[in-house]
């Protein structure tokens, strides 16, 4: 079945059960290109796909005749950096998907702990290794597989129980550095691709959510905590910056200059501030300085790597729903798209007009990916959110 687009203009993780079903017919849902009927019934399936950049979709979740990932919660997705049609898609509790035709078919890779918290392809070696985080036995750990799955080995442990690793980031550059952040707020780093792990930086209050890098400089790091805040830092991880504090350690300073320097200061501070309820975080791939935010209630921009904040005008239906994910086109940063609750947005000229696809669909949309080598090919993701 097919979901189809409506248009509309305007002016300018983590932590729920998901499981395998039978494949049936699908019930109605979704709009068949020219049938102009829309399905008062959501349409099953975890992942969707679009071949034309976002107005229509389709279900994506056949595991073989019988089965299907259905139910399945889906965490993350990567794509093979040589080979285009391989793809794998990690969930809640589910265990790794792999693909081998762009998503037609999905194969099962099995994961030692039944729930896991983060998962990335090694881009080094694409075929055989992946990273995935997991808890057993109440100790947090990071899991690797050189054997494309058959079998796992953990690399690091938490020193504390009950503290899982809910965020693994490899650098897109230098891909023997990996990032691992946990839900305590402990930062480590291997530059060794996993064999050794160091702790980095200053000690960060919350949830480590995602950790993205800048399009140009490498030691430009970004740390995102959960419904909270975005650290920057300029050095690799070694130390985290808040900027809504250094701002005001820089109005500080100017009180010993003319006032009206303070004020003007204090204004731009209190305007262009960094946005509250952080929950994604996405890195232009072209721009250096360039990071994208999605709140609990709306979509914010800074092009001084985190700094200084403007809103972008989404529509505003959307800002009554978490953005859950962002994504721009690798080869044109005028194109963002986003999910909100059960709807695809889009924009091709930088945020000032929007298009929305509606997904009748039984949970809301996690996470959508542009396939790296056709633009025109997304992916997105469901999920169930407490």
């Amino acid at each position: 079945m097919v979901q189809k687009i409506f248009v509309v203009v305007v002016v300018a993780l983590l932590f729920s059960g998901c499981s395998l079903t039978s494949v049936t017919a699908p019930k109605i849902g979704g709009t068949s290109p020219g049938t102009g009927a829309f399905a008062t019934q959501a349409e099953l399936g975890s992942l969707w796909k679009t071949d034309n950049s976002g107005e229509t979709f389709v279900v994506k979740s056949k595991v073989n005749e019988k089965t299907s990932i259905t139910k399945a919660d889906i965490l993350s997705i990567a794509y093979h950096p040589q080979k285009p049609m391989i793809i794998y898609v990690g969930t809640v509790d589910s265990g790794i998907f792999k693909t081998e035709n762009g998503g037609d078919q999905w194969t099962s890779i099995p994961f030692p702990p039944k729930k896991i918290y983060s998962f990335i392809l090694d881009k080094n070696d694409p075929d055989n290794r992946m990273f995935a985080s997991g808890v057993v036995n109440d100790w947090g750990k990071i899991f690797r597989t050189d054997d494309g799955g058959k079998t796992w080995s953990d690399v690091y442990t938490e020193p504390g129980q009950k503290t899982p690793i809910t965020a693994l980031s490899q650098h897109f550059r230098d891909r023997n550095t990996i990032f691992a952040g946990t839900a305590a707020g402990t930062v480590v780093k291997s530059v060794d691709s996993g064999n050794t792990w160091k702790n980095i930086g200053n000690k960060i209050d919350g949830i480590v959510a995602d950790i993205a890098f800048d399009s140009t400089k490498n030691l430009s790091t970004y740390l995102l905590v959960f419904d909270r805040k975005l650290y920057y830092s300029a050095d690799g991880g070694m130390q985290w910056i808040d900027w809504e504090e250094e701002k005001q350690k820089e109005t500080a300073v100017q009180n010993n200059n003319r006032a009206s320097r303070v004020s003007n200061l204090s204004e731009r501070n209190q305007k262009n501030k960094m946005p509250k309820g952080i929950v994604a975080i996405a890195s232009d791939p072209n721009q250096s300085g360039v990071i994208y935010a999605g709140t609990d209630a709306g979509l914010f921009r800074s092009t001084d790597f985190g700094k200084y904040w403007n809103e972008i005008n989404i529509i505003e239906s959307a800002k009554k729903f978490p953005i859950r994910s962002i994504a721009i086109n690798p080869k044109d940063s005028q194109e963002i798209v986003f999910v909100a609750g059960k709807a695809f947005y889009k924009s091709i000229d930088g945020g000032v007009t929007w298009m929305t696809t509606g997904l009748n669909v039984d949970r809301g949309a996690a996470f959508v990916a542009y396939d790296p080598f056709d633009s025109k090919q997304l992916f997105i993701g469901l999920r169930n959110f407490k």
